[in-house]
């Protein structure tokens, strides 16, 4: 039984450290009838409160090319999101120092380092030891998860030439985020990156063997696929083929046709509206993890929001064809344009989620990221036959019995085409999926991208534009104003 601990003293102090708009609330997840935790089962309720359940990532889609505003729609976009789409210098808005972004990011690593704090305190008894294992590597991944998202969104890409440009604080215990909540450190990015490999590795052993069927909680098939992400980002495609390939074994993908009956009972245009999104149909087996709140209420939501997916997305699911790919039921409106109604809605709508009676989460992975980072990873190794086999794996469950010819490299003249149909498959398959479009564009070379909006006027991203690189927020600034901020 572990003891008493006295590091919810920091508690009262941690907005400052990770700028929360508010500490309401922190105090409410002791388990135990308002207790100070104390066994393990008690941390595990800490550590699932750390889970993220905002919006850490959703409006940094607005920022890439998988976006456009329709302004003949009802619904005006808002003042909170108009700097992502307009490429502003901050996201954030005048006097409003505190960035949610970064605040839920950092709240999940606090939690997370209570819990590594603890643990290492705890000689778990043998009844204890697979839960006590369980939990701590949940931590790890947890951790490192978190990570990830803020070195990918506060700091530049992962090169060997940007090793030592600054990453982001990286406090590794509770008593951290409070110690040095002025003054904090970018530690160099490399640093950050090392750091997350290694809780991974960790946690992958701990993990491993430790089934669960909770898709809101990290497991050993997650943390292997954020491990071949990361090896794909780092261009370390040996390690990214054998991570992706792991989570292939376990998680299967759903074959789209077994849609087509319901589909037949609905016209094309209600197929998906209502009370029926994509995320309803069998396709919901293929997510493998749930995060960061109600995603009903979504940027993209299909009726007559003003953001929408981009024609080209749409235009990608149409190239065999009209409704042979049923990845285009999940972007085309299937409006008649020559009606009031149907300008309203535009030409692209996001089917995946139902309306607000359905509660769903953000999807955070999905069995289909493992098929496009192997054929990514092989294709960028040359080895072309083995690229284009994951790809015909995948694309044959999109498309309808009957219609899909298997790629093969006698199709393209120039290899380089087989690389651009993967990152095409990959666009398609991860739009609006954790933000990994966003990090995609940075690593891919930060192409120019265009907006255009209000009276025609256009904004544009300029190729390599530091903008690809949020600013740190301004209350760490003031926390720590010999912080390093990035350039403008």
């Amino acid at each position: 039984m572990m003891k008493t601990t006295s590091k919810y003293l920091l508690l009262g102090l941690l907005c400052s450290a990770i700028g929360l708009t508010s500490c309401t609330g922190l105090l409410d997840i002791t388990p135990v009838n308002s207790m100070t935790p104390e066994t393990i089962n008690d941390y595990e309720s800490i550590l699932l409160g750390g889970y993220p359940r905002s919006d850490y990532f959703y409006k940094t889609e607005l920022m890439t090319d998988n976006a456009m505003v329709n302004l003949n729609t009802t619904y005006k976009p808002g003042a909170v999101d108009e700097p992502w789409f307009l490429f502003a210098s901050s996201h954030q808005l005048d006097n409003t120092p505190n960035d949610p972004y970064w605040g839920q990011l950092y709240k999940t690593i606090f939690y997370a380092n209570i819990v590594l704090d603890k643990f290492k305190e705890v000689i778990p008894t043998s009844e204890e030891q697979s839960n006590y294992d369980k939990i701590k590597g949940e931590a790890l991944a947890l951790r490192a998860y978190a990570y990830f998202y803020l070195v990918n969104m506060y700091a530049d890409v992962y090169s060997a030439n940007n090793l030592e440009l600054p990453g982001v604080p990286m406090p590794l215990n509770a008593v951290d985020v409070n110690e040095f909540s002025k003054n904090n450190v970018r530690e160099p990015l490399g640093k950050v990156w090392s750091q997350i490999n290694s809780d991974l590795e960790l946690a992958a052993g701990l993990l491993r063997g430790k089934p669960t069927d909770d898709r809101f909680r990290l497991n050993i098939t997650t943390v292997q696929l954020l491990r071949a992400r990361i090896a794909l980002f780092m261009g370390q495609y040996d390690q990214a083929i054998a991570f992706a390939g792991e989570v292939m074994s376990s998680a299967k993908l759903a074959d789209l046709n077994s849609m087509q009956s319901y589909i037949d009972s609905k016209s094309n245009k209600y197929a998906f509206s209502g009370n029926t999104g994509f995320i309803d149909t069998d396709y919901n087996r293929e997510i493998l993890f749930f995060t960061a709140g109600r995603a009903n209420n979504n940027l993209f939501y299909y009726s007559q929001s003003a953001f929408k997916p981009t024609e080209e997305i749409l235009d990608l699911t149409k190239r065999n064809g009209n409704l042979v790919d049923y990845r285009q039921y999940l972007f085309d409106s299937f409006e008649d344009f020559s009606q009031p109604d149907g300008i309203m809605v535009g030409k692209t709508v996001y089917h995946m989620f139902a309306t607000q009676e359905k509660y769903w989460f953000y999807i955070g992975f999905k069995a289909s990221e493992a098929y496009v980072i192997r054929a990514e990873a092989y294709a960028r190794k040359q080895q072309y036959s083995n690229a284009l086999k994951d790809l015909n794996d995948l694309l044959v469950t999109r498309y309808k019995k009957g219609t899909f010819i298997g790629l093969k490299e006698s199709d393209y003249s120039d290899k380089a085409g087989i690389l651009k149909r993967v990152l095409e498959e990959r666009r398609l398959e991860t739009a609006f999926d954790g933000g990994l479009r966003f990090f995609d564009l940075r690593r891919l070379g930060k192409p120019e991208i265009k907006h255009t909006y209000k009276n025609g006027q256009e904004f544009v991203m300029r190729k390599d534009d530091p903008k690809y690189v949020l600013q740190i927020p301004q209350s760490e600034q003031n926390n720590s104003p010999n912080m390093p901020i990035n350039p403008r």
